[in-house]
């Protein structure tokens, strides 16, 4: 790595080690140096698993050239794209967490769990698509006990 700071870029070639909570990676340089136990260093609170093809910045230390650390390795084929200041979470099978402006947008390829002791939804619910205008229970209805459904949670629910 000569004059260059000792930083360059690899393309990972999908293998991912998971020592002592720590990530290693292995990847081909850009002229074709092989980099078999990369650390890849990851901030506090997340962490992902890179996929193959993916693009790291890999710096090296120039006293001990056995440590070398990788930052990024995103594939540049699966990130979607966003409009500016959008930031997303996704991965490799097309699910997508992003806040665009002022939206939060889930898109799963499969499903969608939400798993906790208490959900609150606070706002209007639209089951089936934005076109839904027909409340879930409509104002009016007699209930089983004989009352009268005037404003309660499911007028707030509309359905197609």
């Amino acid at each position: 790595m000569g004059f260059d700071a000792n930083l360059t870029r690899m393309q990972l070639d999908g293998t991912v080690k998971h020592v002592g909570g720590q990530q290693f990676l292995a990847g081909k340089g850009l002229a074709g140096e092989t980099f078999p136990r990369v650390h890849r260093v990851e901030p506090h609170g997340f962490t992902s698993h890179p996929v193959s093809g993916g693009i790291a910045t890999v710096m090296q230390s120039r006293s001990s050239r056995d440590s070398v650390y990788a930052m990024g390795g995103a594939n540049p084929d699966l990130v979607p794209q966003l409009a500016l200041g959008g930031s997303a979470i996704y991965d490799h099978l097309g699910n997508v967490v992003s806040v665009v402006e002022n939206k939060v947008r889930i898109v799963a390829a499969e499903s969608i769990e939400l798993v906790s002791p208490l959900i609150v939804l606070d706002g209007l619910v639209k089951l089936g698509g934005p076109g839904a205008d027909r409340p879930a229970s409509a104002r009016g209805t007699v209930d089983t006990a004989g009352a009268q459904d005037v404003d309660n949670l499911a007028t707030r629910v509309l359905v197609i």
